[in-house]
This record gives C-alpha cells, sequence and structure tokens, in this order.
C-alpha cells in the first residue's frame, strides 16, 4: 500500500489542488481587500458561499462517485477548479467574484477530500485507512506549500501572477495525476449499473431516519465548527491571552504540522485501535485544547499544548470522518452518505468565522473559548452515543 504509485500521485494532487483552491483565498484576502477595495467581510462571504455550495454539491458528486464516475468526476472537477482560478483576476465587480467563487465551490466538491476519500473507500474496501492516510499526510502540507510561495510570487510580481501561477500547477501537475490515480482498478465496478438504478432519494431517506446518522452529523459538526472558530481568529485569540506577536504567529503556522503529526500517530494504532475510539479521543483533544488556550500567555510549554492538541485532533478528524461513517452507517452506497454526513461538517467550517466573530462582540474571546470548549464535548457526546446506537 505505502508503496503504491497511483496513491502517491493522488497525494501530490491533492496537495496542489488544496493549496490552488482553498488555501489561495486566505492567502491573497489581504491583498484582494487592497486591490478591490472591497471590505474583508464581503470578500469572505464569497469564501462561505464556495463551502455552502461544496457542501449541497457533494450529495450529488458521492452519487457520481458511487456510480463509478470517479475518475471524470475528480479529474474534471480540477480542471474547473484551476480555470475558474485563473479568471479571478479578470473580474471588476463583486457579484463576479461571488459567481466565480460558487462555482469554485461546486468544483470543490468533485476534487477535493470528500471525494477523493469515497473513491479510495470504494476501491480499497474494506481497507481504505491506510491510503486515506497517505493522502492527508501529504496533502496536510498544502498550506505550507500556498502561503509561502503565494507570497513570494506575489511580492516578486503580483498577486494576479500568483493566482495563475497555483492555476498552471493545477492543470499541468495536479490534474495529470488525478488521471493517473483514479484509474486504479474499481473492484466493485460490477455494483456501479445497479446503483445507477436507484433513485437518490431511496439512498439518502433511510439515513436522514437513522440517529446514528444525526448523532454523526452533529458529532463531526461540532468538530469543524470548533476548529474553524479557533483558526479562523488564531491571531487575535492569542493576543488575547497575553501572548506575543511573534509567538503567536510561530504557533499559527504549526497547526498544519501539528495536524500531519496527528495524522502520524495514527499510523500505528489503526491497527490496533478502533477508530471510533481515536476519533473520541481527538474530540476530547479539541476541549482540552480550548483550555490550554485559555492560559496560553502563561507559559510556552501550555501555549505547545494548544498548537499539539488543536492541530493534532484536526489532522485525526479528516481521516476518521470517512471512516467511522463507513464503520457506522456501512460502506453500501457510501459514496452518497459520507457526502450527506460531510454536509454538516462542511456547514461547520463555513459558519466558524462569523459565529466567532458574534460571540467575540457579544462576550469577548472567553466567551469564544468557553463555546469551543463546549462543542468538543457536545460532539464527543454525540460519537459515544451513536456508537452505542450502532452496538445495540
Amino acid at each position: 500500500m505505502w508503496t503504491n504509485p497511483k496513491v502517491w500521485s493522488l497525494a501530490v494532487a491533492e496537495t496542489i489542488t488544496w493549496a490552488g483552491i482553498f488555501y489561495l483565498f486566505p492567502a491573497m484576502l489581504i491583498r484582494w481587500e487592497t486591490h478591490f477595495g472591497w471590505s474583508r467581510l464581503d470578500l469572505v462571504i464569497g469564501f462561505t458561499a464556495a463551502l455552502v455550495m461544496s457542501a449541497a454539491s457533494g450529495i450529488f458528486a458521492g452519487r457520481l462517485i458511487d456510480q463509478g464516475h470517479g475518475r471524470i468526476l475528480i479529474t474534471g472537477s480540477a480542471v474547473a477548479g484551476a480555470v475558474l482560478i485563473a479568471l479571478l483576476p479578470f473580474i471588476a465587480a463583486l457579484w463576479q467574484f461571488y459567481l466565480i467563487w460558487l462555482l469554485i465551490g461546486v468544483a470543490m466538491a468533485g476534487c477535493l477530500y470528500e471525494p477523493c476519500f469515497a473513491f479510495l473507500t470504494r476501491v480499497f474496501h474494506p481497507d481504505a485507512k491506510k491510503p486515506i492516510i497517505m493522502v492527508t499526510l501529504v496533502a496536510g502540507f498544502a498550506g505550507t506549500l500556498c502561503f509561502p510561495l503565494s507570497h513570494y510570487v506575489a511580492n516578486a510580481s503580483s498577486w494576479q501572477v500568483s493566482t495563475w501561477l497555483f492555476s498552471l500547477l493545477i492543470l499541468g501537475i495536479a490534474v495529470p495525476l488525478f488521471w493517473y490515480g483514479t484509474s486504479l482498478n474499481d473492484r466493485r465496478t460490477e455494483t456501479a449499473h445497479a446503483l445507477a438504478k436507484v433513485p437518490l432519494g431511496a439512498i439518502i431517506g433511510p439515513v436522514l431516519q437513522n440517529p446514528v446518522f444525526w448523532c454523526l452529523a452533529i458529532a463531526f459538526a461540532a468538530f469543524s465548527l470548533n476548529h474553524s472558530m479557533i483558526v479562523s481568529h488564531i491571531l487575535p485569540l492569542l493576543e488575547s491571552r497575553g501572548v506575543s506577536t511573534g509567538h503567536a504567529i510561530i504557533a499559527a503556522s504549526t497547526i498544519g504540522a501539528a495536524q500531519v503529526f496527528g495524522r502520524l500517530v495514527l499510523i500505528p494504532l489503526e491497527q490496533r485501535v478502533s477508530m471510533l475510539l481515536i476519533c473520541s479521543c481527538a474530540l476530547a483533544g479539541l476541549s482540552f485544547a480550548s483550555v490550554n488556550l485559555a492560559w496560553a500567555g502563561a507559559s510556552a510549554l501550555i501555549l505547545c499544548f494548544f498548537v499539539v492538541f488543536q492541530g493534532g485532533s484536526a489532522g485525526i478528524s479528516s481521516i476518521a470522518k470517512p471512516t467511522v461513517t463507513a464503520d457506522l452507517l456501512g460502506r453500501s452506497n457510501f459514496g452518497a452518505i459520507s457526502a450527506v454526513v460531510s454536509v454538516a461538517y462542511i456547514l461547520g467550517f463555513a459558519s466558524g468565522p462569523t459565529l466567532s466573530g458574534y460571540i467575540w462582540s457579544m462576550a469577548g474571546y472567553s466567551g469564544v473559548l468557553k463555546t469551543t470548549f463546549s462543542l468538543g464535548l457536545i460532539g464527543l457526546i454525540c460519537l459515544v452515543t451513536a456508537g452505542r446506537l450502532t452496538r445495540s
């Protein structure tokens, strides 16, 4: 598995694609604010809309993967995302900015983690954990690639050139790698034609009536909402706790590395410990991270604990979500079912920045940390409940 060149191709392709159509937004946000003259809130609405559109489109993307169209979907979506990113320098009105990001949201639904994990689960069933870990270990460095490279190119030339560079990287490297990586032999092609005859409502309806689904949806929404609330306000949050600006920047920059660390921890554990237990520990870790963040200004050690537990827990979640979903809800029609679960996850991620800002305006960042602490516990309770319902 670890020497499979097609899985490694998917890992590198995901890294470049995440860097080019996801992390490019926060990397370019301040430059767009200066160039276009629109407020930061106006710009962030575009990104939020993209994430919401991605959640809505993900159900149909998952259905296409279930029907055996993963190769065309993932590769074609990456092409579409690259073309749309390349159009950003040509816009002149805010509605055009929103339109492009809405369409990018559709592309995200077809080529980022969710469709890739659904494809790997379909191909490697029931041994999908290893290839998923492989992909996320590499793609965890997407932010590490995007932020310094986009900053360097924008300073050396312009933000427009930086945007076009990432478009070319996706088209020239990620797209061929996606096409090659998704040529993995699908051992379940026999069922694709049968699945094509099953109405989508017949698949989703029973899932929505299953209390296990709702427990999972709430748990993973709590996961993403917690992390989004923290990361979107990370610098002012840290500074509000008495952390210096320099240390705050270092801490914010190393959360991504901590995510990769969390995924590395899974490698020796995934054969010995259930993913449900690991995911439960990660949710508890998010609450523990909020406690450490509240006292992060007291010592460097407490600040390190926050980074490790926040980043590590978030890194585990990206692997745990598809595997726990498959374990508790089954692998039949997994693409569609996983996409429905992901709607709550993505909506939680999309609403985090706004909710965090609203709570801050009402109760300060202490109120934000109380909320993130509670979200970890709520997610933990729901996940444990889902496991018990499945066993009963």
